[in-house]
């Protein structure tokens, strides 16, 4: 019975390790980052292409049209046209206050194949106003920005 408890305590550990995504949420915006202060804003803004000769920007998830409850799915997709090849290493995401945050390496972990999906997002209740871009290995880019407005 003594080896089972010292092979659960030990392996234990090793489950959760190699499972590292279990119940976890990614923390993309923290309240002390959302309490700094806002950059200025356009009235009404809700999706902004701001800059489009580069990749098509398509999101399928959240819908900005609707208020927003943590946990959400962001399912962004990178669309090339049939002569381009997207850069992957051009993706940028920054969180817009007076001084940009920049979130891409808290959001490259979650892009592969021209796609940018995270499952449980988590961010502080209010509006939150990103800015994405995207270029093709041509140097050719589209930047599109986006407000999130969660709710309690």
């Amino acid at each position: 019975m003594r080896t089972k408890l010292i092979l659960f305590y030990w392996a234990l550990p090793l489950f959760f390790a190699l499972y590292p995504h279990t119940g976890h949420c990614l923390v993309l915006i923290t309240p002390e980052e959302a309490a700094q202060p806002d950059a200025p804003i356009p009235r009404g803004i809700k999706l902004t292409t701001i800059q489009e000769n580069g990749p098509q920007i398509k999101i399928n998830s959240p819908h900005l049209d609707e208020p927003l409850r943590v946990p959400f799915i962001m399912d962004i997709v990178f669309e090339a046209s049939s002569d381009k090849t997207i850069d992957p290493t051009s993706l940028s995401i920054k969180y817009l206050k007076l001084i940009s945050i920049d979130l891409t390496g808290r959001m490259k972990p979650y892009f592969t194949s021209n796609r940018l999906l995270v499952k449980d997002l988590k961010v502080p209740q209010g509006k939150h106003r990103l800015q994405f871009s995207i270029a093709y290995t041509s140097g050719e880019k589209t930047m599109m920005e986006i407000v999130l407005t969660v709710e309690k």
